[in-house]
Order: structure tokens, then sequence, then C-alpha cells
């Protein structure tokens, strides 16, 4: 089955050959699960979210376009789930006491779980980023996306998702050596 092609696999989904969904998790449950660990910086949290991320490509099968790019749209849709944990999740910060604490406990998470002292501070610093600088950094840097798949998943142009790249990779040098 490793021959037929993501786009191929999700158009017999989409025709409730759900048979075929299970390739497609084979394929992409470790890159999903790596990219929302990045965005969330919690183990159990992430293994949470892609499930949640399959569940959504069931429910949504019939909105997948045929020639749409497969990764393309799971992305969108992993995307879609982080964006509404977060909201359902979102503490409000309002003791500046409770917030050091708070970031406290995360950098001690961090840093537990980075195999070096470098990969926690950069883990942090990108934790630090807005979601949507994170997320395009994450996209291009981790998960190997080009500008074009990034302009496609964020409605732009592959120029503008270049500039939002740039952008959000100086904003992490900036945070990284402010650490």
């Amino acid at each position: 089955m490793s021959h037929v092609s993501d786009e191929t696999l999700m158009e017999r989904v989409r025709h409730d050959d759900l048979d075929q969904l299970t390739p497609l998790f084979e394929r992409y449950h470790g890159p999903l699960f790596n990219f929302l660990l990045r965005l969330t910086g919690s183990r159990e949290t992430s293994q949470d979210l892609v499930q949640n991320v399959f569940l959504r490509v069931l429910r949504y099968r019939a909105s997948y376009q045929p020639g749409q790019p497969f990764r393309a749209w799971l992305y969108q849709l992993a995307r879609h789930v982080h964006h509404d944990h977060w909201q359902k999740n979102r503490v409000p910060a309002t003791d500046v006491n409770d917030f050091e604490r708070t970031t406290t406990h995360r950098r001690a998470a961090l840093a537990g779980m980075a195999a070096t002292q470098e990969q926690a501070a950069l883990q942090e610093a990108l934790s630090l980023l807005p979601v949507a600088q994170r997320e395009i950094l994450v996209l291009h840097r981790f998960q190997g996306f080009s500008y074009g798949e990034i302009g496609e998943l964020l409605a732009c142009s592959e120029g503008a998702a270049r500039v939002r790249a740039h952008r959000a990779l100086e904003a992490l040098r900036q945070v990284y050596f402010e650490l």
C-alpha cells in the first residue's frame, strides 16, 4: 500500500472505504505528533490532538477535494484542532505572580523533555512566539513544507509566506537571545 499516493487513499476514504485511513494514519501520525508537540510543548496533549485530527479526517472526509494536496489539507485540520484546543484551554493570566509561576513550570517541563540545554532553550523561545509565527516556523523548518505549500495553508502567496517566515525567524532570534 506504500506505493499508493496520499491523495488516492484519501479519495477512497472520502468514498467511505474507511480501511484506507490506516495507511494515512501510519504515514502521518509521527509528523503530526512532532508538529503539535512543537506547538503545545506537551506529549500527552499532542497525542490527544493527533487523535482529534484523524477524527476530523473521518468527520470531514467529504470536504476533501480531489486533486487537493492531502498533506496540506491534513495540516490545515491539525491547525484547526490546535486552535480549538487552545481556545478551550486558555487560562487568563490575571495575576503576575501566577503568570511567572506558570512560566517557570513550563520552562522546567521543557528543559526536562529536551535532550540538551540548547534544544530546551530553542523550544522555550519557540513557545513564547505568537501561535501564527510558531506555526509557520514549525511547518517550514521542522515539517519540511515549502513556502508555496505554506502559502496555500495560510491563504496567501508564496512570497507573503516567505516574508512571514522571515519575520517569525527574526522574532525567534530576538526571543532566543534574550533568554
